[in-house]
């Protein structure tokens, strides 16, 4: 079934990738939700060992249906979700619905951004690593994020208005916060020229941080590793020795998060009706930001579950301008180019030929 699922990814690239054709467009929103249903099914209903967490959730489920102490503590929010699901499904359908709402709420934001081609938004998603792993091991996480999305969208990059209403993911997952805190200051920081000096910085601090050792700032963090509240945690995180991944998966998340940026300001250069695209400058502004703070930590093996904060808001953000600001062939070969690209790095890996979809 795993090899299945590949050929239906990349059934849809092949139609996604020529999606603006006019045969296609026409048809483009029927196979959207249907591609949407069979990527849910085969994701949401995989095997017990198919990712690292999956069990985990198993086991929460099934703790919080027989009330009994859960091994894990999380969110009031996403107790409370689980709860209903006890209620009214299983545990099979709890996961599968874990994957499902991803996948739900990021074409549901697409079609709030006003997105013609939404294929090509589901395809980019699942093309590279932190959407697969969102889907599969942090999906509270990537609820959180879901979530957020049309929220975010609809409060701080459309109307700029109501941005309290963008904490309330937290109660899935509290790292939502990042997000929320940042679209606060959309309205004295987001401009082109600051999305400019960003992009530099953080090309700036990632280089830095593959040369250099932080020695000296990891001993002052040491004196609050301590700390039982939030920053204790925090700088915990920073301070792992354990490696959890070599140094070609550092630059693979590095790769990503700045390639998807390159093109908006490959186009800024090329069409100046990008410089008065308000939207698109806030949409900029949140994930440069937010690509900010994982470049400021890079050097920690926990900082890329700070590039997967920006992820999903990355994928929409390539899809906006490649579906408004690009045209012709052009369009079709990079769009191809990247997702094929992304697939063949994404599932020819050992993780992912351990997984076992549709197999519950």
């Amino acid at each position: 079934m795993t090899s299945l699922y590949l050929v239906l990814l990349i059934t849809a690239l092949l139609i996604g990738s020529f999606g603006w054709s006019k045969n296609l467009t026409k048809l483009n929103t029927t196979l959207t939700w249907l591609f949407l249903y069979l990527f849910s099914i085969f994701i949401g209903f995989r095997s017990l060992n198919s990712g690292v967490d999956t069990i985990s959730y198993f086991n929460y489920f099934n703790a919080i249906l027989l009330g009994e102490q859960t091994d894990f503590s999380f969110e009031k929010g996403f107790e409370l979700f689980t709860y209903v699901l006890t209620v009214i499904g299983n545990a099979e359908f709890y996961v599968f619905l874990l994957s499902f709402l991803q996948l739900l709420l990021l074409l549901i934001s697409a079609r709030i951004l006003k997105i013609k081609n939404n294929l090509i938004v589901l395809v980019l998603f699942l093309s590279f690593l932190p959407g697969l792993d969102m889907l599969t091991n942090g999906v509270r996480g990537g609820l959180a994020l879901a979530l957020g999305l049309p929220i975010l969208i609809i409060t701080a990059v459309n109307r700029n208005k109501f941005k309290i209403l963008n904490f309330i993911p937290m109660i899935i997952h509290s790292s939502y916060g990042i997000i929320a805190l940042i679209s606060l200051l959309i309205n004295k920081f987001s401009s082109v020229k600051l999305n400019i000096f960003l992009f530099i910085a953080n090309i700036i601090l990632f280089a830095m941080w593959l040369i250099l050792t932080p020695l000296s700032l990891l001993g002052y963090l040491e004196t609050f590793s301590s700390d039982s509240g939030l920053i204790g945690k925090l700088v915990r995180y920073l301070l792992i020795d354990k490696q959890l991944m070599s140094l070609s998966v550092k630059l693979y998340f590095m790769f990503v998060s700045i390639s998807f940026s390159v093109i908006y300001f490959l186009c800024l250069k090329l069409n100046r009706a990008v410089y008065s695209d308000v939207r698109l400058t806030r949409i900029v502004f949140i994930t440069l930001a937010g690509q900010f703070l994982y470049a400021l930590i890079s050097f920690s093996e926990y900082s890329y579950r700070f590039m997967y904060l920006v992820y999903p808001l990355q994928i929409l953000m390539l899809s906006y301008v490649v579906d408004k600001y690009m045209s012709g062939s052009a369009r079709n070969i990079l769009i191809f180019f990247i997702c094929a690209l992304g697939i063949s790095l994404t599932y020819s890996t050992k993780t992912f030929y351990s997984f076992e979809l549709l197999s519950l």
